[in-house]
């Protein structure tokens, strides 16, 4: 009777409906949960019968979960409960088994229950689950639709100033963009790899960054390490603001390397705890504590697909892991010495990996079979990485870096350094190889002149120092800008000089050109006048003809008979008139036809005179076109040059404000 009266309050709730449940009420397992357990599913799944390995009769059974894994979680999440699916009747098989839905009110107490935390009883607290902005900005792997990351509100502010950089523990380059960042004392520093400008600070505050990567887009950095013996992390930052958007791992030592999956929601890092550990990169979950390794794990890296992730450890012990399930997918167990460092090709099929023994293996990860393994470095070979064209680039304890072509077959050494070089990487374009050693020096050379180098401190001087800096190259940069307006101005003159010779040549082209247009108009006008006159002219001949045989006859007719004498006169008068006519019109062709001749003669001068002033225009232009290009040479110089002034200007303004 006393388990009735116990139990039978939450039935009378669960009766009445979860509407009388208030905002602040909590619904635990023990008052609103287990009763409906009772009802429903205890006859399968209690601690004798456990059906699929399952017990709902106490609240540590239901967490510990069945057969197939855990059923609810306490991140708030019902639609991600196996249970939930099951019994809301989202999944098969439905439950309970050959029996109605349980009803929805009762339904909405056991999701109410997930979503509040799954609590035990009334003084269970329910567990704030921690989530980082990382799950609401990370984007997929591969190069970007568009313009890479680069730093743009990065601090500036050194954490930690030396007069000298520890050993180089960590560099890495953007795949996508020319920046690179390199591990300092509790700070990494981002360089334009191209110039070697600093473009910021980032501050690491546990220790120092044993590893870096970019992840597969460029849009984030990450960083493992942290203190010896004492903490390792894993930190994510944005690589456009600088800000650390999730912190992966409490590690009780350092961690020596860390990667992140192609989606970015996965990290893997180990270290001297010898714990290839796998966590969930938006709300730093443990998900896989992988137990193979025997020793200090120095290297993790995840294929480019995000399929595998391959660790490697003190002694020589190299795995490859599905990177979903956990599960080892293969051990290459070739090297004989410690592994340094892994990387893999762009296609995910071919993986590098570096030892101690002085070897670089390339393997064939379908097969595990090494498809080639070359010394590389007398000592041990400390780094090794791909570029975007399958070329490999190596490190070593010989103080050397090589370059090797795509069948790993050596290419060139680059600039040897005083101390074992630890770390080298490729710059996006494959055009720069960056690398630093046990000294603290790090150097940018040019993969095809390797003789040309840029150095780059991993101990950047404070941001007030840089600042006095930056003010002096500003004070030249302004100087440049005046000098380029100057120049510029110079080149406008000139081009007006240039123009306006070319305007006064054309003008009087046009003018020739127009001359003999109109004389050739006269001459078409003429020539058509003629084209009248000429059958006028044959008309009036024949008329005149006919006109003066009648004179004749008609002063033969007088001869004989005197009173004709009138008939003569009627027919001399009409003779004079047709050959005064056609005396005007003989004499209007040959006006018209010395017309002609003069008009054909004009336009043919005026068309030569065009003609040979025209000839001059080519080198007019082509000094025209001189001046326009040096125009536009000294107006891209300026532009420049004002550019630069006024990135000067915002980095100034940036480091002031750090102080």
């Amino acid at each position: 009777m006393a388990t009735m009266n116990r139990y039978f309050p939450a039935f009378a709730i669960l009766a009445l409906g979860s509407q009388f449940l208030s905002a602040d009420d909590k619904i635990t397992f023990e008052d609103h949960v287990k009763p409906v357990f009772r009802q429903h599913c205890l006859s399968c799944h209690n601690q004798g019968e456990k059906k699929g390995g399952l017990a709902l009769d106490s609240y540590l059974a239901v967490i510990e979960g069945g057969g197939s894994g855990e059923v609810v979680y306490d991140d708030g999440d019902a639609s991600g409960s196996r249970m939930w699916q099951l019994i809301n009747h989202d999944d098969t098989p439905v439950m309970p088994p050959n029996q109605d839905k349980i009803p929805a009110e009762q339904l909405a107490v056991i999701r109410s229950w997930i979503e509040g935390g799954i609590l035990e009883d009334s003084g269970s607290k329910a567990k704030a689950k921690k989530k980082n902005s990382l799950e609401f900005v990370a984007s997929s792997g591969g190069k970007p639709d568009g313009p890479a990351a680069m730093p743009e509100t990065v601090p500036q502010q050194v954490p930690v100033v030396t007069d000298r950089a520890s050993a180089i523990t960590a560099i890495a380059a953007s795949p996508w963009a020319p920046l690179v960042a390199v591990a300092g004392q509790k700070q990494i520093v981002l360089y334009q790899i191209d110039t070697g400008e600093l473009l910021g600070v980032l501050p690491f505050d546990e220790g120092v960054a044993q590893s870096l990567r970019f992840s597969r887009d460029g849009s984030f950095l990450i960083a493992g390490g942290g203190t010896h013996a004492l903490q390792g992390v894993t930190a994510i930052y944005d690589v456009k603001s600088g800000q650390r958007v999730a912190t992966i791992g409490d590690e009780l030592d350092v961690v020596f390397d860390a990667d992140v999956n192609n989606n970015m929601t996965r990290v893997a890092l180990g270290g001297p705890q010898k714990m290839l550990r796998i966590y969930d990169a938006t709300d730093g979950e443990l998900v896989f504590d992988l137990k193979k390794h025997t020793d200090w794990i120095y290297a993790i890296a995840y294929s480019p697909d995000g399929v595998l992730v391959a660790s490697g450890d003190r002694s020589a012990g190299l795995c490859l892991w599905e990177a979903e399930t956990g599960r080892l997918y293969m051990d290459l167990p070739e090297h004989k010495a410690a592994i340094n460092a892994v990387a893999w090709r762009d296609d995910s099929n071919v993986m590098a990996s570096a030892s101690d023994d002085g070897t670089v293996k390339i393997w064939d990860v379908n097969t595990g079979k090494a498809i080639k393994s070359f010394g590389a470095h007398g000592g041990g070979v400390t780094d090794v990485a791909f570029d975007h064209e399958g070329r490999i680039v190596t490190a070593g304890k010989d103080k050397r870096v090589k370059l090797w072509d795509q069948n790993g077959n050596h290419v060139r050494d680059f600039v040897p350094v005083s101390e074992h070089v630890l770390e080298a990487v490729v710059s996006y374009d494959g055009k720069r190889v960056v690398y630093g050693d046990w000294s603290g020096r790090v150097l940018s050379a040019l993969t095809e002149s390797p003789d040309t180098t840029q150095p780059l401190a991993a101990n950047p001087p404070p941001a007030a120092e840089r600042a006095k800096q930056v003010e002096q190259q500003l004070t030249l940069i302004r100087k440049r800008v005046a000098e380029a307006q100057v120049a510029w101005d110079a080149a406008t003159v000139a081009v007006t000089q240039a123009q306006k010779p070319i305007d006064v040549l054309r003008s009087q082209i046009a003018a020739r050109e127009a001359e003999a247009a109109a004389a050739t108009a006269t001459v078409e006008a003429a020539k058509k006048r003629i084209e009248v006159i000429e059958p006028r002219l044959a008309t009036l001949t024949s008329q005149t003809r006919d006109s003066h045989d009648l004179v004749i006859a008609a002063r033969l007719k007088m001869k004989d008979d005197p009173t004709q004498s009138e008939l003569v006169a009627t027919a001399e008068q009409t003779l004079a008139e047709e050959l005064a006519e056609l005396a005007k019109l003989r004499r209007e062709r040959t006006t018209v036809t010395e017309q002609i001749t003069a008009q054909t003669r004009l336009a043919a001068m005026k068309t030569t005179e065009a003609a040979t002033a025209a000839e001059s225009l080519p080198a007019m232009q082509q000094r025209l076109e001189k001046a326009l290009q040096a125009a536009r040479q000294t107006q891209a110089a300026v532009e420049a040059v004002t550019r630069e002034a006024g990135r000067a200007e915002q980095k100034l303004a940036t480091l002031t404000a750090a102080n």
